[in-house]
């Protein structure tokens, strides 16, 4: 399959955008307002307005329902610095950005389900094939990680270490995956940019584990 890239903007939004994060493209259905291009503009117009009651509208459903608006006041008073990053950001973005990544799913015999992402003239499958992880959204690639880790045959490595640092190692991957996991279930966990194209997942004081998406799905390009 050809690797395909695009530029990303490597600018950090911050938590302005946390309103839009995890659950709002997943969770939500076909309907006027949803498409991420609009999603995305609509959130830059209330940034612009200092409109929390319209930012916290274009919340899914499942967001609202564990946020109440009075929360997410107070939250978005907090941020007006970080808000104006994100305006910055979204006011500099490049014109071959300015439209998302289109893609879709197909249901096959069997149940099984394909992701598929468009690259040009071109249709990729992205997540769904036997053997690859579901790299759609940003959530399912972080839990495919964690999966990924938790199963990851390591004998060759074992091997190589002493029992100490063997033991040390399991330790600090077990806790690393364990933190990921345990944060990636908090509401509104991702930060994810004003071009939908980057997430954060803050983990532990200090620790961030970032993604970016490209025409095969959301890989993940930082952890510390």
């Amino acid at each position: 399959m050809t690797q395909w890239s695009s530029p990303l903007t490597r600018a950090r939004l911050g938590r302005a955008v946390l309103a839009l994060a995890l659950a709002v493209l997943p969770a939500c259905r076909p309907r006027k307002g949803r498409s991420p291009t609009l999603l995305r503009d609509a959130h830059v117009a209330a940034l612009r307005a200092d409109d929390p009651a319209a930012a916290y509208a274009l919340l899914a459903p499942e967001v609202r329902a564990t946020t109440s608006f009075e929360e997410f006041a107070a939250r978005w008073k907090a941020d007006q610095a970080e808000h104006q990053a994100a305006l910055e950001a979204a006011e500099q973005l490049p014109p071959a950005l300015a439209e998302p990544i289109h893609g879709g799913t197909t249901i096959h015999p069997g149940g099984h389900v394909l992701h598929w992402t468009q690259a040009g003239d071109r249709l990729l499958v992205t997540a769904g094939l036997p053997g690859r992880p579901d790299t759609s959204t940003p959530a399912q690639t972080i839990r495919a990680f964690v999966t990924a880790v938790r199963t990851a045959q390591l004998a060759g490595v074992r091997a190589l270490l002493g029992d100490e640092l063997l033991e040390a190692v399991d330790e600090d991957w077990g806790a690393r995956v364990d933190a990921i996991e345990e944060a990636l279930r908090e509401p509104g966990a991702l930060d994810l940019s004003a071009d939908l194209r980057r997430a954060e997942l803050r983990y532990e004081p200090g620790r961030v584990l970032t993604l970016e998406q490209t025409p095969q799905g959301w890989r993940i390009t930082g952890l510390r």
